[in-house]
Parts: structure tokens; C-alpha cells; sequence
């Protein structure tokens, strides 16, 4: 754990020359990567899945009553309405027999 937020490597170089006469001198005393952090830690790291299946059951069954109702509902609306569409087409077809 103490690896993933190592520092980078202390670069030796001039200081900037980007910067005002009166400044350089104080710029050349700074690194230029003095403290930066180039690793960051990765998601198979912080197992970002774990805790959500420990407590993925818990929560189903909390939630049920208010999936079922919407779940159920939608489906036996859609299971009603098809099996009248079906029935209404067989009537429509019994009654174009001779």
C-alpha cells in the first residue's frame, strides 16, 4: 500500500528560464518534480466489487415489495394484453369461417 503512492524520481536540471531575472535564483533551488505523484491506486486494489456482494442479499430483500409490485404489475399487464390481443384475433377469425 505504501508503494502505490511512491513519489517520482529527483530530477537534476537547471532551474526554469521561463521565469523573471529576479526569480531564477529561487526557482533553481526547486526540483522540477519535487513531491509529484505518478502512481494512484488501482481499482483491482481497492476491490471495488467486495463489499457490493456482501450486502447485495440483504438489500434484495429489502427491496422485494417495492420490485415485485412494479415487476409484476408491468408483466401482468403485458401477459393480460397479449392473451386478450390473441383471443380477439382467434374471434376474428372464427367468424370469417363459412
Amino acid at each position: 500500500m505504501l508503494r502505490a503512492f511512491a513519489r517520482t524520481q529527483v530530477l537534476r536540471g537547471p532551474g526554469r528560464a521561463d521565469v523573471d531575472l529576479a526569480m531564477s535564483k529561487w526557482w533553481t533551488k526547486k526540483r522540477p518534480t519535487e513531491g509529484q505523484i505518478t502512481r494512484t491506486i488501482s481499482a483491482h486494489e481497492q476491490h471495488p466489487v467486495g463489499p457490493w456482494l456482501r450486502t447485495f442479499p440483504k438489500k434484495t430483500i429489502e427491496r422485494a415489495p417495492a420490485y415485485i409490485l412494479w415487476l409484476g404489475g408491468s408483466l401482468g399487464l403485458t401477459y393480460g394484453s397479449i392473451s386478450w390481443a390473441d383471443a380477439m384475433t382467434k374471434a376474428e377469425d372464427y367468424s370469417h369461417r363459412p
